[in-house]
């Protein structure tokens, strides 16, 4: 504990994908180390269970301010937002200001210069303009990384690779940029017993026992590569494998017609939004993350602390958790290569089992949530 609480407010606009995990581990660890902690967010973008997680930030003594924020660039509405966020910060007059993502990070950090607040932190968990597409807006982004960088006071990065990037790019000199790895708690799960796959959910998903599994589980966005795995689970030769879509998102309509298009419905499932992911990781005997980009993706860390056998893209973010034929395999972004490396893993149980293990034990070493808390109270720290 420390002798004067710190005042620190995390600024996020959508409560889902992996910053919704993050809010969810670090927040309360912070108000357990001494942190008087405060999340302003929005909820237009967010998972079902979100007014649950939010409630359970509240028991755990993390202050929340839920705002309309949005993720598109609409001025009339931006500033409304802005106002509000300036509204908050000059009630409470924190310590700290941490942003998080593009929207928040941009309204967050010139809310932050307005009302004076001296320490403006961001996360950027995946810049926008590396996971987009539109010949547009990828400029437009990068324009305004670059500037919204000269309004920060330290970047705080999930991943080695998204720091370089952002130097390398000069979006942020080197000595205002930091990094911070993801964590997850590492307790007694459910999933880690080997009986669970004989008694969970493989029946009630309509899968027979002797079936190999291949899971994904992400938000189904164009970044995320979901077609790539689409195409993949199309090219397997597996013989008997079936493929499993964890998510939901805008291109779950399109994923619906494809599988129908390309007859798949006996060897893909889309499963939605799953709250017990943990289950699916029990029956999964491979995961794949086709993405075009990432930071540094909860899933696969996730997957790793679950002893699970991974393929992924190799991306930036990606190639940081996944060492090639030791934790994983890492592909070219092609369905092609994708489904050669699932059918590689399939056919060898020796070969799962290795890169699971050696998986874990990177897991344990790196990405602990005692070591992310931490290491991230040592920036706060510093920057005081």
């Amino acid at each position: 504990m420390y002798d004067k609480k710190i005042k620190v407010v995390h600024i996020l606009e959508g409560f889902l994908g992996g910053t919704s995990t993050y809010m969810c581990t670090v927040l309360p660890q912070l108000v357990q180390k001494g942190f008087d902690v405060t999340l302003i967010g929005s909820l237009n973008r967010s998972y079902p269970e979100a007014h649950t997680r939010i409630s359970e930030l509240r028991a755990s003594r993390v202050k929340i301010h839920i705002i309309p924020m949005y993720r598109e660039i609409n001025p009339l509405k931006d500033i409304y937002s802005l106002v509000i966020i300036m509204r908050l910060l000059l009630v409470s007059k924190f310590d700290i200001v941490h942003t998080h993502c593009s929207k928040a990070g941009t309204l967050g950090r010139i809310a932050g210069v307005l009302t004076g607040r001296s320490v403006r932190l961001h996360t950027p968990h995946c810049f926008a303009f590396m996971r987009c597409n539109s010949r547009f807006k990828k400029p437009l982004y990068f324009t305004l990384e670059k500037l919204l960088g000269k309004l920060t006071t330290k970047l705080v990065t999930v991943s080695r690779s998204e720091a370089d990037a952002a130097v390398r790019w000069g979006i942020v000199p080197s000595h205002k940029c930091t990094r911070v790895r993801n964590g997850l708690s590492n307790g007694q799960f459910s999933f880690n017993n080997p009986s669970i796959k004989d008694s969970l959910c493989k029946a009630s998903l309509g899968i027979e026992k002797d079936t190999q599994v291949v899971t994904t589980a992400c938000r189904l966005v164009e970044y995320k590569g979901i077609f790539r795995f689409l195409r993949a689970a199309a090219l397997s030769c597996a013989p008997n494998a079936v493929f499993l879509i964890a998510g939901d998102g805008k291109l779950k309509a399109s994923a619906e017609r494809f599988i129908i298009k390309n007859k798949l419905r006996k060897k893909v499932k889309l499963l939605g939004y799953v709250s017990n992911i943990e289950q699916i990781y029990a029956i999964s005997d491979v995961v794949a993350l086709c993405s075009d980009a990432e930071a540094q993706p909860y899933f696969l860390l996730e997957a790793m602390r679950a002893k699970c056998p991974i393929v992924a893209t190799s991306v930036i973010g990606n190639k940081e958790l996944i060492s090639h034929s030791k934790t994983g395999i890492l592909v070219e972004p092609s369905p092609a290569s994708i489904a050669k490396a699932i059918d590689e893993l399939l056919a060898d149980e020796n070969k799962r089992n290795k890169y699971a293990e050696n998986a874990y034990a990177y897991f344990c070493k790196y990405h602990t949530l005692e070591k992310q808390i931490s290491e991230l109270i040592k920036v706060y720290k510093s920057l005081l």
